[in-house]
């Protein structure tokens, strides 16, 4: 049988929920057990069903491991609207969700919460404190918080938000009379999460004993390392992941599915790519000049571990720039960044353009200590105890 058009779904359910049923001429009333009857969060055919409720790896940085509601993929600004009559207990900005809607609702004489998130003003449709009735329109989908596109990401809580336990938002509405399955555009397959999960560092951070700061530092974990982790293991602030057989615990915000950057550098001139930092190792891929590269980790004494395109590999730093007419940078052991000038004079001036003052006039092989990062061709730097600012392609990290 094909699609019920969704008046003809309306009808009927209106008929099954009537306060009495005529079988052969006689009244029959419902069955005592029969459940309280909801409303869609969106209208029929304006969805898709996407990430389910369930065990799952991390989306995105950041994300759950566990998903607590159902996505409904959406048009932003299409409604959503109250499944049943009850009272917004929480609406407006929220970290993770971004903007969201909760309301309280009582059926069968049991409580429960119905969390509607990422969706576009969480309080401005509704208020606090504010009696809502079933299928009445509360928020509009949007793509708030942590979101990769517009939809509506549906949690239902048994027992309260927050005090009792989520339930699975699409068996919860099938038993209610409402099946999102037959009233969506389209529904993703619902796949079966693997048993771990590939991951990547986000920046450099602590692998720890226990989910807390106040743990034990395991080791110290570069940035864009592989990590593994297992799907809806530790679904709050903290993630248990391994790394090279040791198991341990960081914080959700290092948790990324792909790689995160550390900055942009730019070849000064055709390069190697390098499987490891040494001279000696493989060459990967040549690079061309002025190839963009993505900082991968912080500098391994004068070497870079970066990406380009989709490879990675190491390339000597003296042959790299903060900008495409940048100085090299090269970091020295304390942490500052030096150049060195690189032409038989050169005004530092008072701002970044030649129409500023000049403050001084610095000659050939003048060392200068970088206070900032290049920008627009100029870089802030200190001479002695003169400060300003100089172009930065007449700059070199050759010392003299």
């Amino acid at each position: 049988m094909g699609r019920i058009r969704a008046g003809a779904r309306r009808a009927l359910v209106a008929v099954a929920t009537t306060t009495s049923l005529v079988v052969a001429g006689a009244a029959v009333a419902p069955s005592a057990s029969a459940a309280t009857v909801v409303s869609p969060p969106l209208k029929d055919d304006t969805y898709v069903l996407s990430s389910y409720y369930g065990a799952r790896c991390m989306p995105v940085r950041s994300a759950s491991t566990f998903h607590l509601g159902q996505d409904l993929g959406a048009a932003s600004g299409t409604d959503v609207r109250a499944v049943a009559k009850g009272k917004v207990v929480k609406a407006g900005a929220v970290r993770g969700f971004g903007q969201w809607v909760v309301v309280d609702h009582t059926l069968d004489g049991k409580k429960f919460s119905s969390l509607y998130a990422h969706v576009i003003d969480g309080d401005g449709r509704v208020k606090v404190g504010q009696t809502v009735k079933k299928g009445q329109h509360i928020a509009d989908v949007g793509s708030t918080g942590t979101s990769t596109s517009p939809h509506l990401h549906l949690e239902i809580w048994k027992g309260g938000y927050g005090s009792g336990s989520t339930v699975d938002p699409l068996k919860f509405l099938r038993y209610r009379g409402v099946d999102l399955t037959k009233r969506s555009i389209r529904n993703y397959t619902r796949s079966t999460p693997p048993a771990s999960c590939g991951y990547f560092t986000a920046g450099k951070v602590n692998l720890r004993s226990g989910p807390g700061t106040g743990y034990k530092i395991l080791r110290t974990l570069q940035p864009n390392v592989v990590i593994k982790g297992k799907p809806g293991v530790a679904p709050g602030e903290w993630r248990q992941v391994t790394r090279n057989g040791r198991t341990g615990w960081v914080h959700r915000d290092y948790v990324s599915p792909s790689y995160t950057s550390q900055g942009s550098r730019y070849t000064l001139a055709q390069l190697n790519l390098r499987a490891k930092p040494s001279t000696s190792a493989r060459v990967v891929r040549a690079l061309p000049a002025d190839a963009h590269l993505t900082m991968l980790r912080s500098l391994k004494g004068s070497w870079q571990r970066v990406r380009y395109g989709s490879t990675n590999g190491w390339v000597h730093a003296r042959y790299l720039s903060d900008t495409r007419d940048g100085a090299q940078v090269v970091r020295n052991p304390s942490g500052s960044t030096y150049s060195w000038v690189d032409v038989s004079t050169l005004h530092l001036r008072k701002g970044a353009s030649t129409s500023t003052a000049k403050v001084a006039t610095l000659k050939r092989d003048a060392r200068v200590k970088h206070l900032a990062t290049m920008s627009g061709g100029w870089i802030k730097v200190q001479v002695g105890s003169k400060t300003g600012y100089v172009a930065s392609r007449y700059l070199t990290s050759d010392r003299p």
